[in-house]
């Protein structure tokens, strides 16, 4: 691990610097091409983490003759977990939205709205404290700051006229828009994989955009269900006999989160003894479909819980990175100044994303994004696009069919925009980005990509080697490239979000 300084305020050189911490992962081939940025997600994901223990893993997505870089971007990291966990504790922060099974029933609206008058009162709170803790520095944080010192570290490890290569993954590939947008004459290598929208992200108020996410999560449930089915009780603990129909397994399922609605269960023996919750409890559920890596060890949790024991799913919530503060910063320095909505307005838009998906309002506690419009600081620079530019090289974007964060939606809108500055490729799989499945034909593109930029052709699928319920599912059987598939096994330990990081 290593350090650079980089211009606090890139307009104001009098300003000062920042320090970024970095990490690198040499080429292990005998040949370097250059660096390699990763981004892995969030925001708050600790990129120098990730490049000194798993470089290896990232080399078998971009091929071993590339140095991995990782940087912590400003402000990530300096979260005090035990004081945020307190503060945090059973709040709808914590346990989410609790929905009535009946969502037109007036009483749940009236419960919302209340709920939302405490959310508020937390977001003001929390970011009173930030204030108070970071004063002048807060709007320093932001994407269009990270990625000008990408562009600045760049030019002092490859020097002044090389071209940036990165790879970045949910947020990751908000930083990697922005990156090709603000800098196209720089695009050497960059594959932005589980695609957010960066023009949404930097325009469209968090409450509002929310609901162009969920056009996947409702098919993401009822794959979730349909590959237990396939799997049978031996390896799907929610299925109750073999060749069992989907909608029977998801009929149980819901008939025991709607009655947490009136009955939450009591979890004296968790970790940290709370209750199952009905809010709680789509949280779960949201950031299992998101992974299908844990789909096998979640469905256990899950039937524990519908059994009268929900140690198990209280124990993997509570095991999220507490990464909302960090993300805050970030968010809504990004965003365009909006005024809020009152707690009445953020209800109706809230109701409206039920008829989308039944995990709308999870996806506002799994994806903290809200209470911008509280936010005390303002950038020096926030960048809003154009998102269209024309690039020196083209980029690689890789989305999920049935993505349940990043939807393939906006894999298609950000190629669309890009048109002849990109290609799109297609896993045919759930989960949130490529890397919860293994597919063969997924790694062997990316690795040819950053080879000597070979594009796949318009139109090209990947399938996914095996299902997520398979015994194994981290190999490619009687495959030359099964060594890879391990590799990229590893790889989803830190880059993926896991429960809503």
């Amino acid at each position: 691990m290593f350090g650079t300084s980089v211009p606090l305020d890139y307009s104001d050189s009098s300003i000062g610097v920042a320090k970024i911490a970095l990490g690198r992962y040499n080429a292990t081939s005998g040949t370097r091409k250059g660096s390699v940025f990763v981004g892995p997600g969030g925001p708050g994901g600790q990129g120098v983490f990730f490049a000194t223990q798993q470089g290896p893993a990232v080399q078998a997505l971009v091929g071993e003759d590339w140095d991995i870089i990782g940087f912590d971007p400003r402000g990530i990291g300096a979260t005090d977990a035990e004081n945020r966990t307190a503060f945090i504790t059973n709040t709808v922060i914590d346990r989410s939205y609790d929905v009535s099974p009946n969502v037109t029933d007036p009483f749940n609206r009236y419960h919302l709205v209340q709920t939302q008058r405490e959310a508020d009162a937390l977001y003001k709170t929390q970011f009173a404290i930030c204030a108070q803790t970071m004063g002048d520095t807060l709007k320093y944080m932001g994407t269009t700051s990270v990625v000008r010192d990408i562009d600045h570290i760049a030019t002092l490890l490859d020097g002044e006229d090389s071209l940036i290569n990165f790879y970045g993954l949910s947020y990751g590939t908000v930083t990697g828009q922005y990156l090709v947008n603000m800098f196209p004459n720089r695009v050497g290598r960059v594959v932005i994989d589980g695609v957010v929208n960066a023009e949404t992200w930097a325009t469209v108020p968090p409450y509002i955009r929310l609901a162009s996410f969920l056009n996947s999560t409702e098919k993401a449930y009822s794959e979730f269900f349909r590959f237990c089915a396939e799997a049978g009780p031996s390896s799907c603990a929610l299925a109750s006999k073999d060749n069992e129909d989907p909608s029977d397994i998801m009929a149980r399922v819901e008939d025991f989160v709607n009655g947490l609605y009136t009955a939450p269960l009591p979890t004296p023996n968790a970790t940290l003894p709370g209750m199952l919750t009905n809010g709680r409890a789509r949280m779960f559920l949201l950031g299992t479909i998101e992974d299908p890596q844990i789909w096998p060890a979640s469905a256990v949790a899950f039937a524990q819980a519908m059994a009268g024991d929900a140690s198990a799913v209280l124990n993997l919530i509570n095991t999220k990175g507490l990464v909302d503060l960090e993300r805050s910063a970030v968010t809504c320095n990004d965003v365009r100044p909006f005024a809020g909505p009152t707690p009445e307005a953020w209800v109706e838009v809230g109701l409206a994303a039920l008829n989308i998906s039944r995990f709308a309002l999870a996806g506002t506690t799994t994806e903290p994004d809200d209470g911008c419009e509280f936010w005390p600081a303002s950038p020096p620079e926030r960048f809003e696009g154009p998102f269209n530019s024309t690039l020196r090289n083209p980029i690689l974007i890789v989305s999920n069919t049935v993505d349940p964060a990043t939807p393939l939606t906006n894999g298609e809108a950000v190629h669309a925009l890009l048109q002849n500055s990109s290609a799109l490729l297609v896993q045919n799989g759930p989960g949130h980005t490529s890397i919860q499945l293994t597919s063969t034909c997924t790694i062997l593109s990316t690795r040819a990509y950053f080879a000597d930029g070979s594009l796949p052709a318009e139109g090209t699928v990947c399938e996914i080697d095996a299902s997520p319920f398979a015994s194994d599912n981290s190999t490619a059987s009687a495959s030359a490239t099964a060594s890879l598939a391990v590799a990229h096994t590893k790889a989803r330990i830190t880059l993926r979000r896991g429960w809503g990081a």
